[in-house]
């Protein structure tokens, strides 16, 4: 298997993170007063995040990531495919998943809106990531795709675009209107 992020997404995605916790206006900001109760790795069940229809033609789709890698995808409207599809993408995929979504994770038992919004256009895709830990506590994450701060833009297009590209699923996120026209048909 390959590893979760190739290295130019990982470099991305660190540069990211860096660049979210030295900013002001930042799509949130990581709880830096050491009373955090976030679980260690090996105390998370899952990770999940689903995205949420909008005005128009949005994907709406759910992907949830176990630690063993299992990636389940389940696309419900606006995708390249129907339904739940799964794959296997190694223990490392969930690491490296849990390590880029950690600055934006809540603390257990607690909900929380991504910060740093800016101009804010209606009706576009929202999205909710859920930490489960073993022991049934969750955290989550709210994320507003309209949000238009450079911060907020770049946590869309980690939701959007890096993280389906790396759990190898963004094929079937896609949209029918990306359908390959060799006339195989969509999974239902």
């Amino acid at each position: 298997m390959t590893s979760f992020l190739p290295s130019g997404l990982l470099a991305g995605a660190v540069l990211l993170l860096a660049g979210c916790a030295g900013s002001g206006g930042h799509a949130q900001t990581p709880d830096r007063s050491g009373t955090r109760a976030l679980p260690v790795a090996g105390d998370l069940a899952s990770i999940r995040y689903d995205v949420g229809p909008c005005h128009g033609d949005c994907p709406v789709y759910s992907i949830e990531v176990l630690p063993d890698g299992t990636t389940t995808f389940i696309g419900r409207q606006h995708t390249q495919v129907y339904g739940r599809q799964a794959r296997q993408n190694g223990e490392q995929a969930f690491t490296q998943l849990r390590r880029t979504l950690a600055p934006w994770q809540p603390v257990m038992n607690q909900q929380r809106e991504s910060t740093g919004c800016g101009p804010r256009i209606t009706d576009m895709s929202h999205y909710t990531v859920t930490w489960t830990g073993r022991d049934g506590r969750q955290a989550r994450l709210l994320h507003d795709g309209g949000c238009r701060s450079a911060s907020a833009l770049s946590l869309t297009r980690l939701f959007d675009e890096e993280i389906p590209d790396a759990l190898g699923v963004a094929s079937w996120v896609g949209t029918p209107s990306m359908a390959p026209l060799s006339g195989r048909p969509r999974h239902h």
